[in-house]
């Protein structure tokens, strides 16, 4: 056989195994996720909560959404706290978009303020806490990384959440900030994000 003819068997050959274990891997990965939503829609609160806390664990993103698609599709609202707590405990990065500013000066340092949160209001989570709801949030506002001082805790109220702390300007200032927020409809987080004496509406995707 010549050279030729070998990479075109070669190739054949290839051409023929890809697509087998690219279908394997999907197929796996549908089989895994169904897995998951299957566990997170026992009738079973408890196990429920359990399953969403394992599901977390495993730090893929896709599985944790599986999961918490299926956990607030549950009407009890106890599950629902519950959901919270483990979502606001384990998220280690989440974003809120915010909106006009409703409330509060303009001019000067809120201008660069308000540029700066013009692409969202991260916060970094750490040292979360599931039983009691809550975690420490370090907000990015002006800073690109966490910077010490600036962090506060988060706290699961219900369907609601409460953070207060400091949000960074400059290596001289940092001000008094809150967020508060609603769990709504299709896990979305709602609410006021306030800094300084600037107020703006602000809303979390818990899918993102």
């Amino acid at each position: 056989m010549g050279f030729r003819c070998l990479l075109s068997a070669v190739a054949i050959a290839m051409g023929t195994v890809l697509p087998a274990l690219a279908e394997s891997n999907v197929t796996s990965l549908a089989a895994k996720l169904q897995s998951w939503r299957d566990a997170c829609s026992d009738p079973n609160p408890d196990l429920v909560i359990g399953y969403l806390a394992d599901a977390m664990a495993t730090g893929n993103i896709d599985v944790r959404k599986a999961c918490l698609r299926q956990v607030l599709a549950n009407d009890n609202v106890d599950v629902q706290s519950a959901a919270l707590r483990v979502i606001v405990a384990g998220l280690p990065v989440i974003r809120f978009r915010l909106g006009e500013l409703v409330k509060g000066r303009a001019g000067g340092r809120a201008d660069e303020i308000i540029t700066s949160l013009q692409h969202g209001l991260i916060f970094h989570g750490s040292d979360g806490d599931a039983a009691s709801g809550t975690a420490q949030w370090m907000p990015l506002v002006r800073n690109a990384t966490p910077v010490e001082g600036t962090v506060g805790t988060v706290t699961v109220f219900g369907s609601s959440i409460q953070w207060a702390g400091k949000c960074y300007y400059d290596d001289r200032n940092l001000f008094d900030c809150q967020l508060s927020a609603d769990l709504a409809e299709g896990g979305t987080l709602t609410g006021t994000f306030t800094l300084w004496d600037m107020q703006f509406p602000a809303s979390a995707s818990l899918f993102d």
